[in-house]
């Protein structure tokens, strides 16, 4: 019997979603496909009918994710009306968002932990090492950790000529700040990026989601992110 990469017990594994299929709602044609680059397909892609899965996590585990991660989420997030950030991005100070500060950081890092877990080449960068494990005893646990401990920031992704803010679902990927490894993965229609360090990144600390709930919000345009860039390049060499 396989093993449940989060409770680490042998069960009958779920094809289970790294990015949660919710957040794939907004990128569906009218076929119900999506646009991938995934390395499948003759040309490095092809049409999906839904997001990315690998048998990892049991029905329990699934179950546990759903209910204090996914739902949450969902109902801070997705649903939450107002928006929750300007739409199209109209501030140029920093916009301020209040949250509950245990669930929403919680899926973040179940998100981050699923893409370590994971084989599929679209998270082959997200390497934890012995942050794996540790995350993975937060999730059990339901323990977000203090504000500083792998904390969470936020860029909102907008259009540079319509400020309207792009949803999308990228692969993952690894970049420095400050001498620290960080993670960024978009969806949502926000690049979300974890710092993985075994000492705190006080500049990163700042601009974080913290542990009153309240976590502040820039905006850049899709253009000037690489993982955009580079997959705007793949999709022309593969023409």
């Amino acid at each position: 019997m396989p093993i449940c990469q989060l409770c680490h017990k042998d069960h009958k594994l779920r094809n289970s979603h790294i990015v949660p299929e919710f957040l794939y709602k907004e990128l569906h044609n009218n076929k119900g496909h999506l646009a991938a680059i995934n390395g499948q397909g003759n040309k490095g892609y092809k049409p999906l009918q839904q997001g990315l899965r690998e048998y990892l996590f049991c029905e329990c585990c699934e179950q546990h994710f759903n209910e204090y991660c996914e739902k949450p989420f969902q109902s801070q997030w997705i649903y939450a009306h107002p928006n929750t950030l300007p739409d199209p991005w109209s501030v140029s100070e920093p916009y301020w968002i209040k949250v509950d500060y245990n669930s929403f950081k919680l899926f973040h890092l179940s998100v981050l932990f699923r893409a370590s877990v994971s084989s599929l080449a679209n998270f082959s960068e997200v390497s934890l090492g012995p942050h794996q494990d540790k995350l993975r005893k937060m999730i059990l646990n339901r323990d977000p950790g203090k504000f500083w401990q792998y904390p969470i920031f936020g860029v909102a992704v907008i259009h540079h000529k319509t400020k309207k803010i792009i949803h999308s679902v990228t692969m993952a990927y690894r970049t420095k700040y400050n001498e620290h490894t960080c993670y960024s993965l978009i969806y949502g229609g926000v690049q979300w990026s974890t710092s993985v360090s075994s000492h705190r990144n006080h500049e990163f600390e700042r601009c974080a989601l913290q542990e009153d709930g309240n976590m502040p919000f820039h905006a850049i345009s899709w253009n000037e992110l690489e993982v955009f860039q580079t997959a705007a390049t793949m999709l022309r060499n593969t023409r």
